[in-house]
């Protein structure tokens, strides 16, 4: 049996071994509860050997790999230590679905590095310009009002469907996909995607890998509708299908730039509305400070940000030695930059674990990234999340949780958590 591993300063509390492996798993309680086991592992080790993974846990180190992506390569999701293990793991089947996973992701902005990584970013950064998202504030307001035009105050209703269709909806309009059943594909297969990461579960993992199949080949039938000239597409499509000369995509890339597009111009912005919902209700005075002072929003929306990090942690590949602190990185180490831990860091952030609108800094967290990857939808969702907690201010200052606290369930994994279901009397 796996005994606790003694934390370095003394008083801290040690890390259980069993703990990392539980939300590494995606344990439901294990997942909602990760917030105090990263900030154990934080209190108690600047980095930390979890299996094949080094995790760093610190801002300042982190925000130093982000920005040195010369020896920290995005390719750490497909290639490196934790990658070999977790296919290593995977009998042959679930093998051959897990190349087909990494053929696909490394075409994608958001795995490629240096002058690859510049090139496509340009492309798809397209997307949001900010006369792109200004211009997209409007019709936000309108798909948020018809969403929530059907609740009433003093019903109870389950948010999470609204915190899904918003994003989901803007980025369909963006990029031309305005049927409903074509959306909510879309997000059945943005999930299993997700669900894949880092998990050793053959069945996740052949699911994973079916549904970026599908959605390569819904993405490929847009395009060519396209290219033959049958029915029309949104500017930002036209705009990607007809990159410049010196530019112009592969018709592999073009699939990878749409998915992307798609996939994370609702995942995160879902879960940062759904959870940072749940996080204000939990904090009732801070949820009342809100409804009252509606110009603390946009702020509100950093310390949510912060608070919630809708990706808790980032992957990278060492490809040129380097030193976190006295420990010296080895190439070809996979490293997990413990962006949730950084979040809460008291070196950066006072009285990290409490929720605070009013938090003068609240906008240095790291829950976008940091360097050359910092993230390109990054203004859509700022915008998205404030428009949403403006208006369940406004409409609904009177919320609360219709269940017991312990009853709202997380899923998702262990990256990107979701809340199944979040009941509320409106």
């Amino acid at each position: 049996m796996r005994v606790a591993i003694v934390a370095r300063e003394q008083g801290r509390q040690p890390i259980d071994e069993r703990d990392l492996d539980r939300i590494f798993a995606s344990e439901p309680a294990a997942i909602a509860g990760a917030d105090g086991v990263w900030r154990r592992l934080r209190e108690g080790h600047r980095t930390y050997r979890h299996r094949e993974a080094l995790l760093v846990t610190r801002y300042e180190d982190i925000r130093a790999i982000h920005r040195d992506g010369a020896r920290a390569s995005r390719r750490g999701f497909f290639e490196g230590t934790r990658a070999a293990a977790v296919r290593a793991a995977l009998p042959t089947e679930a093998q051959d679905a897990f190349d087909a996973i990494v053929r696909f992701q490394s075409l994608q902005v958001s795995r490629a590095d240096g002058a690859e990584h510049e090139r496509l970013r340009r492309i798809a950064h397209r997307a949001f310009t900010p006369r792109r998202i200004e211009a997209m504030e409007g019709v936000i307001r309108a798909h948020r009002d018809r969403l929530l035009g059907g609740m009433g105050a003093g019903e109870t209703v389950d948010l999470v469907p609204f915190a899904y269709r918003l994003p989901l909806v803007v980025i369909g309009d963006m990029m031309g996909v305005t049927d409903p059943a074509e959306q909510e594909a879309i997000r059945g297969w943005g999930n299993a995607i997700a669900r894949h990461l880092g998990s050793t579960d053959p069945a996740i993992v052949i699911a994973a890998s079916e549904a970026i199949a599908e959605f390569r080949a819904y993405v490929e039938g847009v395009i060519e509708r396209h290219r033959g000239g049958e029915g029309s597409v949104s500017e930002l499509v036209a705009l990607l299908i007809d990159a410049e000369q010196e530019e112009r995509l592969s018709g592999d890339e073009l699939a990878a730039m749409f998915v992307v597009l798609l996939f994370a111009g609702h995942e995160t912005t879902t879960n940062l509305i759904s959870v940072g919902t749940l996080d204000l209700l939990d904090h009732p005075e801070q949820w009342e400070r809100l409804c009252a002072e509606p110009g603390l929003t946009e702020n509100a929306v950093e310390e949510l940000l912060r608070r919630v990090t809708p990706v808790q942690w980032e992957q990278r590949l060492i490809v040129e030695e380097i030193a976190v602190g006295d420990v010296a990185v080895p190439a070809g180490q996979t490293v997990l930059t413990m962006l949730a831990g950084a979040n809460r860091d008291p070196d950066v952030f006072a009285r990290p674990e409490e929720l605070d609108l009013g938090r003068e800094d609240a906008r240095r967290h790291l829950s976008f990234g940091h360097g050359p990857h910092f993230c390109l939808g990054a203004s859509l969702a700022r915008l998205e999340a404030r428009l949403a907690f403006e208006a369940l201010a406004e409409r609904f200052p009177d919320m609360r949780l219709a269940v017991d606290r312990d009853r709202v369930e997380f899923g998702g994994n262990a990256m990107m958590r979701q809340l199944r279901a979040l009941p509320v009397r409106t």
